[in-house]
């Protein structure tokens, strides 16, 4: 048995792994967007928010980092209030289990007949604190996405070249006005 196990760990050390990259299909590239080249307005904070992507290593960090999304879209504020709804989840599980609670025993009724030694504010915290820890996961990853589609497409529509626009004038005589189609082209 010895020689087995010895026999996986070297098996496991010399096993090339990608654990770094979770994707099904790799980018070898950044499919964010296609600048010729880069405006010289544009500051680098702009420019990181472009090539920023979230792939579904971000959503496992964002398990066990809370407000990982946010802050890694610079929006701060926002994910320490992440940080602190999911640090309040957890402290709602060690009091818990300061009291010697079963959190699964609250949760589940695994205790069937004994729920009398369970209180209503025991209850309460549990299903906060569970509720807490999913909903600030959740709320993390699903509008740290959309505020950072925003964000790219806010600065994507400030540096993205005009097009040319058709209005409707009147050519203007002294006794007549007539109508005419101006072209106006803006930069």
């Amino acid at each position: 048995m010895p020689k087995l196990w010895s026999f996986l760990l070297i098996a496991l050390l010399t096993v090339t792994t990608y654990s770094q990259d979770l994707d099904i299909y790799k980018h070898h590239k950044n499919s964010n967007f296609e600048l010729p080249g880069i405006p010289e307005q544009m500051t680098y904070e702009e420019f990181k928010i472009l090539s920023t992507d979230l792939r579904m290593q971000d959503m496992v960090i964002a398990a066990i980092l809370p407000g990982h999304v946010h802050f890694k879209i610079d929006e701060k504020s926002t994910g320490y209030y992440i940080l602190g709804a999911r640090s309040l989840g957890y402290l709602g599980w060690v009091y818990l289990g300061a009291k010697e609670q079963s959190l699964t025993g609250v949760l589940f009724k695994d205790n069937i007949g004994l729920d009398n030694n369970i209180s209503t504010s025991d209850k309460v915290v549990a299903y906060g604190s569970v509720a807490l820890i999913i909903g600030s996961y959740l709320y993390d990853w699903i509008h740290g996405k959309y505020t950072l589609d925003d964000k790219q497409n806010r600065i994507r529509y400030k540096y993205a070249p005009k097009k040319m626009q058709l209005g409707l004038n009147f050519l203007q005589s002294q006794q007549k006005s007539y109508p005419a189609i101006a072209i106006i082209y803006n930069l």
